[in-house]
């Protein structure tokens, strides 16, 4: 039998989270950090399986899809196992998922109210996250899709803002409405599996169903994908968000505390993102080539109007929170294209997008800690007494504009790249303008805030501020380090990526 590597990354932060909170107030710290840690050393041993000639690997899955593949019989009677395992496009978001749960407990550190539930419940939220991403059984798939809300919803709850209540009841009654709306493709799903398994059994095998897409494309009917492309659109598309599904994201993200900010917009989001490229395309393909259009004009109405709402923004914050929406457009338009590299570029944008959204995120908390506000109008000339503040702010909003040498550069460029060998008429190739325009107007929100925020005269209010402390230091240290390293060389990524968007367009029939 193979080391359970995957189920320990389900079992070490389950047992952090009961030591977390049964350690008390003195304890807590250091006993969620510790099995953080461990966390992240199991995932970076996933990743070096990618590596040429690596000394790690592990056994796969009978189609050769899935490695660190785990199966264990849970009702054989109604079709249900425990079945895990990844591949290039959840491995990626497996490692992000614990790198940002550790540095979002090190940026923590300094936490006093009721710090062992606060801690305990961030491991708890990444235990369910990865969950989501290891997952190949449609039910125990929904069931980390849905363990997800209960911790995020007490998390904003109890140490959110002013308005946490409304933030906090407003996130779980969108999310959970997606949810259900799921739940009915996947129920969809699991009465029509008797038509194509060997022996007529239903089953909720994930991977039967993407070996079932592979040989033929029409093993669903047309009559059935399209509605279910539909129903797993929607609770994909709330969980992105995308809009007009995405009203509950700046409230959340205002009124969370900095850590459930940095995972909702760095791992939460990804959710989504990742069933798109797993369920929708990867199960649903025939559907997909129908509505490819509709992931389209979702995607760039999401880029541009999200873009466009950022400029009216003055809290931090909320800025970020909106340029999120933006951003993750990208995911939809790149699935949308069918493309090697619009799908690749979707997928390392959902990677570079959770370590600069955890970077500014980090930041709009640090400024709020230092100055006592976020409002952006009440804040200039910080540079003169936050350099260190200032610089890293610089890095995080050139690599959400997409500078090159930056990582989120690269994943646009592979988007825009895919767009238009989708568009490969001179009449629709015009309309890639209009994703464009979402890219000049994210500069636009990003220099005009860096110049009232860094520049300028500085406050008399300010004077006293001071620069980042070392605990939250650290993690942005390391994140803008990750986000220079995959700009200048991310072909460590995109090596482990580009296989699994080449058999998602050879599945499509994409340009």
């Amino acid at each position: 039998m193979q080391f359970p590597i995957l189920s320990l990354l389900l079992i070490v932060p389950l047992i952090g989270t009961v030591l977390t909170i049964a350690g008390g107030k003195r304890y807590a710290k250091w006993i969620s950090v510790i099995f953080a840690l461990i966390g992240l050393i199991l995932s970076s041993i996933l990743v070096l399986h990618f590596l040429p000639d690596s000394f790690i690997a592990f056994g796969y899955d009978s189609t050769g899809r899935f490695f660190a593949f785990e199966m264990y019989s849970w009702a054989p009677s109604l079709g249900l196992n425990y079945i895990v395992g990844v591949d290039g496009l959840s491995a990626p978001l497996v490692f992000l998922t614990q790198l940002l749960v550790l540095m979002g407990l090190i940026y923590s550190w300094k936490k006093e109210e009721r710090p062992h539930q606060f801690f305990g419940l961030i491991l708890l939220i990444g235990l369910a996250i990865t969950g989501v991403f290891i997952s190949l059984d449609l039910f125990l798939f929904f069931i980390f899709w849905e363990l997800v809300l209960i911790p995020m919803y007490f998390f904003i709850a109890i140490w959110g803002g002013s308005n946490r209540h409304y933030a906090s009841i407003k996130f779980l009654v969108y999310t959970h409405v997606g949810s259900v709306v799921m739940l009915l493709g996947i129920f969809a799903l699991y009465l029509s599996s008797g038509d194509f398994t060997a022996d007529g059994a239903r089953t909720f095998n994930m991977i039967l169903y993407l070996e079932a897409a592979q040989t033929d494309p029409l093993f669903l009917q047309m009559g059935l994908q399209i509605p279910l492309f539909i129903a797993f659109l929607f609770g994909f598309g709330v969980k992105m968000p995308m809009v007009p599904f995405h009203t509950w994201l700046p409230d959340a993200h205002v009124e969370a505390p900095t850590a459930g900010s940095v995972i909702l917009a760095g791992l939460l989001l990804k959710m989504g993102g990742y069933g798109i490229f797993r369920i929708s395309l990867g199960i649903l393909p025939e559907a997909t080539k129908e509505l490819w259009w509709l992931l389209a004009v979702f995607g760039i109405v999401s880029i541009v109007y999200a873009a466009f709402v950022c400029l009216a923004q003055t809290d931090l914050k909320r800025l970020v929170a909106y340029s999120s929406i933006s951003h993750m457009g990208f995911v939809l338009l790149g699935a949308a294209t069918m493309t090697e590299a619009g799908i690749a570029g979707g997928i390392f944008q959902m990677f570079n997008h959770g370590l600069i959204t955890a970077v500014l995120f980090m930041l709009a908390g640090s400024v709020k800690h230092a100055t006592g506000t976020r409002e952006i109008p009440e804040l200039s000339g910080l540079a003169k007494v936050m350099p260190k503040f200032s610089l890293i702010l610089i890095i995080g909003f050139f690599a959400s504009m997409g500078m090159p040498g930056l990582n989120g550069f690269v994943s646009e460029f592979l988007v825009f790249l895919g767009t238009y060998k989708m568009f490969n008429t001179i009449e629709m190739g015009k309309l890639i303008i209009i994703p464009l325009l979402g890219v000049i107007v994210t500069a636009a929100y990003y220099l005009w805030t860096l110049h009232k925020v860094t520049l300028g005269k500085l406050k008399e209010s300010l004077k006293n501020v001071l620069d980042i402390p070392r605990h939250e230091v650290l993690p942005l240290a390391i994140l803008t380090f990750m986000i220079i390293l995959f700009g200048l060389y991310p072909t460590p990524v995109i090596g482990v990526i580009w296989p699994h968007a080449q058999g998602l367009n050879g599945l499509l029939g994409g340009p």
